[in-house]
C-alpha cells in the first residue's frame, strides 16, 4: 500500500510523458537585435542554453521576446531541438546540442550515419566539423561565445548560399 502511495506519489511529480523538462523555463529571453545579441555573445566564456536558443530564434528570423520554456516548445514543434533532452536556461550549452540544433535548423542532410540512425548530437557534431561549420572538440564540452558567433555566422550564410565560403572558414580558425 505504501509502495503504491509512493510510486502515485512520484508518478505525479514527473512531467508528462513527451513533455521536456525545463528549469526555470519563465526566464525571459531579452529578444534583442542580432547585432546587440553577436556582440554581447562574443565577450561570454560560455554560452548558456537560454542564449543559445535565442541564437537559433534570430537565426531563424524569430526575434520577438519570449520566455525559455516557449522557445524550447517552438523550437521542439519545429524539431530543431529533440523533446527528449532536458534544459535549464543557466546551464552551459554543449557542442553537441548546439551541433544538433544547427544541423536541424540548416536542414543538412548527413552522411551515412545520420542517415541510418538519423540525427543524434554526436554524429550532428562530426557533420559540421566535417563540414567546416565547427572547428574539432568533443560533444560535451562547452561552446564559447566567440565560437558560437562564428558558428551562427557560417549557419546563416549555409541558410542563404547553400554553402560555406572558405572565408568563413577560414576566419573561423578551422583548417
Amino acid at each position: 500500500m505504501v509502495t503504491a502511495l509512493l510510486a502515485v506519489t512520484l508518478a505525479s511529480c514527473q512531467a508528462p510523458p513527451g513533455a521536456p523538462a525545463i528549469a526555470n523555463g519563465q526566464a525571459a529571453l531579452p529578444g534583442t537585435d542580432s547585432a546587440e545579441y553577436l556582440d554581447d555573445l562574443s565577450s561570454q566564456p560560455t554560452v548558456t542554453e537560454a542564449r543559445a536558443l535565442e541564437g537559433i530564434l534570430l537565426l531563424l528570423g524569430q526575434q520577438q521576446k519570449t520566455t525559455f520554456a516557449e522557445a524550447v516548445q517552438l523550437l521542439i514543434e519545429r524539431k530543431i531541438v529533440d523533446a527528449a533532452w532536458d534544459f535549464q536556461a543557466d546551464r552551459a550549452m554543449t557542442r553537441g546540442k548546439a551541433a544538433y540544433m544547427i544541423y536541424q535548423a540548416c536542414n543538412i542532410r548527413g552522411g551515412l550515419m545520420l542517415t541510418l540512425a538519423g540525427p543524434s548530437r554526436r554524429y550532428c557534431l562530426k557533420e559540421l566539423q566535417y563540414r567546416g561549420l565547427m572547428s574539432p572538440g568533443l560533444s560535451y564540452n562547452p561552446v564559447t561565445g566567440m565560437e558560437y558567433v562564428a558558428i551562427l555566422a557560417r549557419a546563416d550564410e549555409l541558410r542563404q548560399t547553400g554553402k560555406v565560403s572558405a572565408v568563413m572558414i577560414r576566419e573561423g580558425g578551422l583548417p
